[in-house]
């Protein structure tokens, strides 16, 4: 009777996992403290607790970790981003939702958004996978927001806009402002200073968006549309 190969028993493969999470767990907090290029393997290795021999054995580099953190961290927006999408909310508010999880997702993760920023050098065969799949991921969350976009346009909620133009600029723009915590003196701002300016953005996308039957007689739309809050992917 053949016996049970210990490489690929689920014992095996459940301490893997919890080491490669370790490792990852570890490297979000090195990386977010030190940046890219200023990040040693040395150092993963000794939070995680694990050895630098046992990191090249799960990943194939810095760089590999890193982009598993990047993978892992667009995995965690895109449960924000889902959360936006709740039933219960009319197709416009959907659309203004996915503001707030823009905002929700920084404030609970505030050092998430930088490891797209990051600078990482050249890039290696090991590696393209993986960059191949954060550009997957991160082009099928503009489609879905964009097609949220559509969805309020043909309930009559939203003015005809292309919305694929409109989800990029929001990208970018919602993107822009959480960098500003990044900024020098004098020009740096704060999370509370971020929010507000999210939130301004937010009341600026509904009073631009929403098309004409939506608006009273001043032009305005106000608390016709409130702006919705979502929660912590898995809270409550």
């Amino acid at each position: 009777m053949p016996t049970e190969d210990p490489q690929r028993s689920p014992r095996a493969d459940r301490r893997r996992a919890r080491t490669r999470a370790a490792i990852l767990d570890a490297a979000e907090l090195v990386f977010t403290r030190d940046g890219y290029d200023g990040a040693r393997i040395e150092s993963i290795a000794e939070k995680a607790d694990v050895s630098v021999g046992s990191i090249y054995v799960h990943f194939g580099g810095k760089r590999d970790v890193y982009l598993h953190v990047v993978e892992r961290s667009l995995q965690l927006f895109a449960e924000y981003m889902a959360a936006s999408e709740d039933p219960a909310l009319t197709p416009l508010q959907r659309v203004l939702a996915g503001g707030d999880a823009y905002l929700r997702f920084h404030l609970d993760h505030p050092g998430a958004f930088d490891f797209l920023a990051m600078p990482t050098g050249a890039g290696s065969a090991k590696s393209a996978e993986i960059e191949a799949r954060i550009r997957d991921r991160v082009g099928e969350l503009l489609e879905r927001f964009a097609a949220q976009i559509d969805a309020a346009i043909e309930a009559g909620q939203a003015r005809p806009v292309d919305s694929m133009r409109l989800t990029r600029y929001l990208w970018g723009a919602w993107n822009g402002v959480i960098a500003l915590r990044h900024q020098p003196e004098g020009l740096r701002v704060s999370d509370e200073e971020i929010q507000e300016t999210l939130e301004l953005a937010r009341w600026l996308l509904r009073e631009g968006l929403a098309s004409a039957a939506l608006r009273d007689e001043k032009g305005e739309v106000g608390e016709r549309i409130p702006l919705p809050r979502i929660s912590r992917p898995g809270a409550g």
